[in-house]
């Protein structure tokens, strides 16, 4: 994968000083890799040696290891053989070193150095997977990782082609395929990749999100759409509005349970690398790529800091592999989206998520408390009120939560009149800005100020 770099200055332990059970010091290790592996061209055939992200490093092991068991099976690759390296200053070649199996049920090869002989496109290469480390005489300072390729004949000549390949196959066919997984950055721009466990979304489910059934009913089509994809070949790329605690992310969260094991899922808290996130979710296609509050990451040109980061934006919508990607973003408020990122054809659809219908209120009660004390204090002169009021299923939840608070440290209370009082509080807190506010349900795209 082209886009993808190495995976530098990673602080490792102690007791990863000593390579393969060596008394050899990193420095020495260091300098027998690069009387090896210099980078030069090499006279007859082409060569050359690319850093690959440090996630790459063990995809990369495992996958070759799996060609050549013939537990993956590639048309365009055959592995003649495979060798792991017993160490730098002891480079002969030996099996294989397997520590165990991942989930897929593919091997893991711990051998730090591995070689393997194969045919790419009915040319033959020969490729090396290995480590660079370095130390300050204590301590390393950074662990880098390289694959290299040689070409051992003359029409072997793919040599750039066969690195992206390989590095795009092992992502493909590794643990992250179809499972929720975070992309951070480090401080030098390099991709970070972290499974996030499903279990933190399965009880989240369309029963328990109170939004209005034309809503609701696009979201049903969004998941249809991920199920079958196979069949469809398109993706759909949603933006969600609306004020906090109208149901946006609750929602987000709920697509994410449904489209679990279906397609990869990659959340994004926070980055501008719209280059690399689009290429990894080409890869682990279909995969849904989900961003939270994105006005935050692409705002109004005028007002954006780093008006490079909307433009990086863009190209990506207008770029990347058509119907490739999924997309669910959502903002609490569309016009803080520049137009060129919101207008249709780079969104298939803006929902706007308004305030509940009075008639969910009892739904979302009767949801979140089962204390009878506290469920009948929601009379029809209390639901009238908040009905008036307008509030978010969000405040109502947040108000059942205070008063089970309430109830538990002090039994006794008067849950009647503390009702009263952390009402008054919390609407004035949260909707003081918001009480003249006339909030519609609507399907629609943003005019960001153009035109009223």
């Amino acid at each position: 994968m082209k886009n993808y770099k190495i995976q530098g200055n990673k602080l490792i332990s102690e007791a990863e000083k000593i390579l393969d059970g060596s008394n050899l010091s990193y420095d020495a290790e260091q300098d027998v890799y690069r009387d090896v592996f210099s980078g030069k061209q090499n006279n007859a055939y082409p060569y050359t040696m690319e850093g690959i992200p440090n996630f790459a490093y063990d995809f990369l092991k495992t996958y070759l290891y799996g060609l050549n068991t013939g537990a993956i099976v590639n048309k365009r690759l055959k592995i003649i053989s495979f060798v792991g390296v017993a160490s730098a200053i002891n480079p002969i070649a030996t099996a294989p070193q397997i520590s165990g199996y991942n989930e897929d049920g593919l091997a893991v090869v711990e051998n730090r150095f591995v070689i393997a002989d194969m045919m790419f496109d009915g040319s033959r290469y020969q490729v090396t997977v290995f480590l660079i480390a370095t130390d300050s005489g204590r301590y390393v300072i950074s662990i880098k990782y390289y694959m290299s390729v040689l070409g051992v004949e003359q029409s072997a000549t793919k040599i750039t082609e066969l690195i992206d390949y390989l590095t795009d196959e092992s992502l493909r066919n590794s643990m992250y395929k179809n499972k929720i997984i975070n992309i951070s950055f480090d401080s030098e721009g390099k991709p970070e990749l972290k499974q996030i466990d499903n279990k933190l979304f399965q009880e989240e489910t369309m029963d328990k999100v109170f939004i209005p059934d034309t809503v609701r009913a696009e979201l049903i089509k969004f998941h249809k759409c991920v199920e079958n994809y196979d069949e469809l070949g398109c993706g759909l790329r949603y933006m969600l509005c609306g004020e906090p605690g109208t149901g946006k992310t609750k929602s987000l969260r709920t697509l994410i349970n449904m489209c679990y094991g279906k397609a990869t899922v990659i959340m994004i808290e926070s980055t501008t690398r719209f280059r690399q996130i689009f290429e990894i979710a080409r890869v682990l296609s279909p995969a849904i790529i989900c961003f939270d509050d994105l006005d935050l990451l692409v705002g109004i040109r005028e007002r954006m800091y780093e008006k490079d980061t909307l433009g990086d934006f863009l190209q990506q919508l207008d770029g990347f592999e058509k119907n490739n990607v999924f997309l669910l973003c959502t903002t609490n408020d569309k016009e803080l989206i520049d137009k060129a990122a919101s207008r249709p054809g780079r969104f298939d659809l803006v929902l706007d998520f308004g305030k509940i219908n009075k008639d969910n209120y009892i739904e979302i009660i009767k949801s979140n408390c089962s204390d009878e004390a506290i469920l009948n204090l929601f009379d029809k002169e209390l639901l009238e009120d908040l009905r008036k009021k307008k509030v978010t299923g969000a405040f109502i939840v947040n108000l059942i939560k205070q008063l089970d608070i309430q109830h538990k440290i002090e039994p006794a209370c008067d849950l009647k009149e503390y009702l009263n009082n952390i009402m008054e509080i919390s609407y004035r807190g949260f909707y003081e800005q918001y009480k003249d506010e006339q909030t519609k349900i609507e399907f629609g795209f943003s005019n960001n100020g153009y035109g009223k």
